[in-house]
């Protein structure tokens, strides 16, 4: 990432070409991984490891151009030694395998195996690989913004393009929805989860794909709006940013997912009450009164809430009248007690092996060793469980407190390389938002199983970060001579 002393510098050449390829690259990873089932097919993910591997090129590339005459590491090479520890130690746990494959009847199983116990383990060291493969390609593919976005337009052009795709999606899964489709692209495709949303198998994924361009739009709705310049806002881009920003609100409840139908309501609440507070402040130092925009604002808001129930009434009263009928029955205090269990069960896998963990992509085949539910039937039958339903905890269960606490690492260096004080915009918050209710979304579900989430989480991060850096003021002539 360019240092702001080098930012007068930058502006003024030409990009070289990794600078203009990475923006072309990212995105055609997101409109590939989002229409393509979220990025859950099998041959989804693998066409994102090649596509990924593409990014890993282009990062190695940008390193090169970015080389320094005195032979330092480039500050951004500099922010991802996490990444590289975690990646060794993924790789040493492929030379460990935990369990071996036997066959049993005719049938694969896995069988507890002789690893050396002070090295990181990998129950299945091909799963391990491929996963780690994917997740560097995403994670580099996002990392490369960093080099390529030059001006704070380019990155909110990207940032346009971001929301767009998820806006059309909106739209997409919203008209499937309503003409009743059964499966995926109107029924062409069978879901394996009844409750899917547009090209997502998992309607929770939806949800959390879009808290996350909720973020986007609002983003730069406030940019534009603190902006202004504009005749009226009808003649501006408001209108048309407020309506996507609606039709993304709608989706979720639209898709059914209860929890992200919440987040999102309290997102755009917040966002709300920012916007109002802004606009009684502007009028009295205007001097100017402030009962005609609050009064518009309301009816505005309450047209809008209304327009996005009855639009997902029907999916909504389904899981009301779900609900209610759980709680009648008690059965929701026993779903309550047997996602708890689960929690206990995950924790116990953690605790098993505490450093490293049991390895990438272990969880779906190792945690039936720690599971504890069964079924109250006459016959004996254990729930299978492929994800925690908890992203911290089954990261404490498959990478360790050691490969957790590398990805918070990473997370934090990105977040803090640059000095947010010295910015006053709005849109890097708001982004920085969004990614913080996927994390505390995290420890309810698993929305950083789907590629498409956390290619848009990291996109998002990368963003913020570098939007503020390009945000810093301009180095005076004296700071300029004493750097």
């Amino acid at each position: 990432m360019p240092e702001p002393g080098h930012r007068h510098r930058e502006l003024s050449r030409s990009p070289p070409w990794p600078h203009r390829l990475i923006p072309i690259h990212f995105g055609v990873l997101l409109v590939f991984t989002t229409w393509a089932f979220g990025g859950q097919a099998p041959w989804a993910r693998l066409v994102i490891a090649w596509w990924g591997t593409a990014g890993m090129a282009l990062f190695l590339w940008a390193s090169f151009v970015h080389s320094r005459p005195d032979g330092r590491l480039h500050p951004a090479i500099r922010l991802l030694w996490p990444l590289w520890v975690f990646d060794l130690i993924v790789v040493i746990s492929c030379f460990n395998p935990g369990f071996r494959e036997i066959t049993v009847a005719g049938e694969a199983m896995l069988a507890k195996g002789s690893p050396h116990p002070w090295l990181p383990t990998a129950a299945l060291p091909r799963l391990a690989a491929r996963e780690l493969w994917q997740f560097n390609g995403l994670v580099l593919s996002c990392f490369n913004l960093l080099y390529a976005l030059r001006r704070r337009s380019q990155v909110r052009t990207l940032l346009f393009l971001i929301a767009g795709n998820a806006v059309a999606l909106a739209v997409f899964g919203s008209f499937q929805k309503l003409v009743g489709a059964d499966g995926l692209w109107f029924g062409a495709v069978p879901s394996p989860n009844q409750r899917f949303f547009a090209t997502f198998i998992y309607h929770n994924h939806w949800g959390a794909f879009t808290l996350l361009n909720t973020s986007v739009c609002l983003a730069l709705l406030f940019h534009y709006h603190r902006h202004g310049g504009y005749r009226d806002p009808w003649h501006s881009p408001l209108p048309l940013g407020a309506v996507a920003t609606l039709l993304l609100a709608a989706s979720v409840p639209l898709s059914a997912s209860r929890s992200c139908t919440l987040l999102a309501a309290l997102l755009l609440s917040g966002a709300l009450l920012h916007f109002t507070l802004r606009i009684v402040r502007r009028r009295r130092e205007a001097g100017e009164p402030v009962a005609a925009p609050l009064a518009g604002l309301v009816v505005v808001a309450v047209l809008a809430a209304a327009a996005i129930a009855y639009l997902g009434r029907g999916a909504m009263a389904e899981r009301i009248q779900q609900t209610s009928r759980q709680l009648a029955n008690f059965s929701e205090g026993q779903a309550i007690a047997s996602r708890l269990t689960l929690y206990r069960d995950t924790w116990q896998m953690a605790a098993e092996k505490p450093w490293f963990g049991w390895g990438l992509e272990s969880y779906a085949h190792v945690f039936r060793i720690f599971n504890t539910q069964r079924a109250a039937e006459t016959w004996v039958w254990i729930p299978f469980y492929a994800e925690a339903h908890n992203d911290w905890l089954q990261a404490l269960a498959e990478v360790g407190f050691v490969g957790t606490g590398l990805l918070l690492v990473l997370g934090l260096g990105v977040l803090f390389s640059t000095r947010w004080r010295r910015s006053r915009s709005l849109l890097p918050r708001y982004l920085l938002a969004g990614c913080g209710l996927i994390l505390l979304y995290a420890w309810l579900e698993f929305p950083f199983a789907n590629p498409a989430v956390l290619l848009t989480f990291c996109a998002l991060l990368c963003c913020a970060v570098r939007y503020t850096a390009l945000d810093q003021p301009e180095p005076t002539d004296e700071a300029r001579t004493r750097g």
